[in-house]
């Protein structure tokens, strides 16, 4: 690529809340999608996606597919002869479709590649391609009422073969809505914000993972104090043990005991992988969340520096800032639970201070929404921030596995 660009990524869920993609954003310097993107060899662009898509589920590494923005410049381009089943083609909504650009999707299709039709409303010349679309996706902020209903009518004839996907979706109720009139994918960020369950009693696991979030965001803790609340869940004693005894630490001798183990780590080093091993596969929320939870405390923790903020304090904001969602409780009732301190409380409820200005900065990135921006960072130092999250995320889940 002659540029570099910011990315970012979306996750798309199924019926049963598990990642089946993500779609990959992208911009170049002027704030427009680049003609160029696929200007690299087919190599990087594998790389680039696989970057992306890449995710450690259930004790294996694997390469979800990736859904890309095709305007109309894009559409008539070479595309990198990449594997082409692991991408999905979004046909964007202001491409006509007429004998030229009919030709060149049934080619792809041919070739391939998954076809999407984005930002969809029904019109005939769909008729035109619909035997080779795959998906429609409709932004269900936009599509509303007697609309919607028009144009899920229209699509009737075409539900044995072509997948509904809801863009947009934001919460719980929303989700069960479009679930019910027939859609099978989600986009959007509904799984961060799970229904809030009055009186909610936590499980075993939540409490210790409540109490060990408490113990890591008091910044007077000490080793001791860890390790009293590690040794009372078997399970995340083990698996830290057999992390220190993994080759990711190259010793000389086996380490049996975690007050050993925090003294060959450190403190910050076992703060986060305390905190991996209680969020990977022990909490009955989306894997989906806690790798976008992990990924948000990396970013955090990389960009600290920038906003005049202590990394480890960075790292525990982007964790705390979804620890309402991990545990179905208002932010309110959580912060009585774990008792944080105010400059915690003001960023994570009101997104105050430089705690809350870069917490923000990082969500809205990752998010997109890229002119929301406080302008407080360079635009691609957080892109950079997030690649490496993203890489330090993976092969960390895959360690704790």
């Amino acid at each position: 690529m002659s540029e570099q660009i910011l990315m970012a990524r979306q996750p798309i869920l199924d019926l049963h809340w598990q990642t089946v993609g993500y779609e990959l954003l992208y911009r170049d310097s002027h704030g427009c999608p680049p003609g160029d993107f696929f200007d690299g060899t087919s190599a990087t662009c594998e790389v680039l996606i696989s970057a992306y898509t890449g995710v450690f589920h259930q004790g294996s590494m694997r390469v979800l597919p990736a859904f890309l923005n095709i305007n109309e410049e894009l559409l008539f381009k070479d595309l990198p002869s990449f594997s082409s089943d692991n991408v999905v083609l979004e046909i964007l909504e202001d491409i006509e479709i007429n004998d030229r650009s009919e030709k060149r999707i049934r080619e792809l299709s041919a070739m391939g590649f998954k076809i999407a039709l984005d930002d969809f409303t029904w019109k005939d010349e769909f008729d035109r391609i619909m035997d080779v679309v795959d998906v429609v996706k409709i932004d269900v902020l936009e599509t509303k009422g007697k609309k919607l209903f028009h144009t899920l009518e229209r699509l009737e004839p075409y539900k044995s073969s072509v997948v509904l996907l809801a863009e947009k979706v934001e919460n719980i109720f929303e989700y069960n809505r479009f679930k019910k009139l027939g859609f099978r994918l989600f986009q959007g960020y509904f799984f961060a914000h799970p229904e809030m369950v009055p009186g909610k009693r936590a499980s075993g696991s939540e409490l210790i993972l409540m109490e060990l979030l408490s113990e890591l965001s008091n910044p007077e803790v000490t080793p001791e104090d860890l390790e009293s609340v590690i040794a009372k869940d078997p399970r995340l004693t083990v698996k830290l043990l057999k992390i220190v005894n993994s080759a990711t630490y190259t010793l000389q001798r086996s380490i049996p005991t975690i007050s050993e183990a925090i003294v060959l780590l450190g403190l910050n080093e076992l703060k986060r992988w305390a905190l991996i091993v209680s969020m990977s596969g022990s909490l009955d929320v989306p894997d989906e969340l806690c790798r976008e939870l992990l990924i948000r405390a990396k970013m955090c923790e990389s960009m600290a520096p920038h906003y005049q903020i202590e990394p480890g304090q960075g790292f525990m904001i982007g964790i705390l800032s979804g620890a309402d969602a991990l545990f179905a409780i208002p932010m309110l009732d959580l912060n009585k639970q774990l008792a944080l301190d105010e400059s915690l409380y003001e960023a994570l409820a009101h997104r105050e201070g430089d705690l809350g200005i870069m917490l923000n900065d990082v969500i809205n990135f990752s998010r997109y929404n890229w002119d929301c921006l406080s302008g407080s960072s360079n635009n691609y130092h957080l892109l950079d921030a997030q690649q490496e999250a993203i890489r330090w995320a993976l092969e960390s889940l895959q360690v704790a596995s």
